[in-house]
């Protein structure tokens, strides 16, 4: 099976949180797309299966892109693999929803899964996020 080579998936995984950070939707949706032509597969740990990737990333986008900025701490590649853990800090906020996000790299195909810890405290309704057990 070919693979995805680790510069590529590096560019991926930086270029991702600079598009969001930069609030640039088609540079972000671009790494996607580059990505994963064939197939997106996004999940989150915990949840109902997720038929489209395409429709949750843009959700996550159009739902999330001005009231959260990435802060990442940790990203491990290895092979056509890759983890990291980032702080989504909600902005107006001194609070954070940490995530531990495993993404899986093959020609044409890209598989994402995601791991949240919601934030402490009542101040942030976390119904409004796809990934948390108690959301609709």
């Amino acid at each position: 099976m070919n693979t995805v080579d680790q510069p590529r998936i590096e560019n991926f995984m930086t270029g991702q949180v600079a598009a969001w950070n930069r609030h640039d939707k088609a540079g972000f949706m671009a790494l996607y797309r580059e990505m994963a032509p064939e197939l997106l597969d996004i999940q989150y740990a915990g949840r109902p299966r997720q038929e489209d990737g395409w429709l949750v990333i843009e959700e996550m986008w159009d739902k999330h892109n001005h009231q959260i900025t990435l802060q990442v701490g940790m990203t491990i590649i290895n092979g056509h693999e890759a983890a990291v853990q980032h702080g989504n800090l909600i902005n107006g906020t001194d609070q954070s929803i940490e995530s531990i996000e495993t993404y899986r790299f093959e020609p044409g195909r890209l598989y994402v899964c995601y791991f949240l810890k919601p934030p402490a405290g009542d101040g942030v309704d976390t119904r409004q996020f796809r990934g948390f057990a108690d959301a609709p």
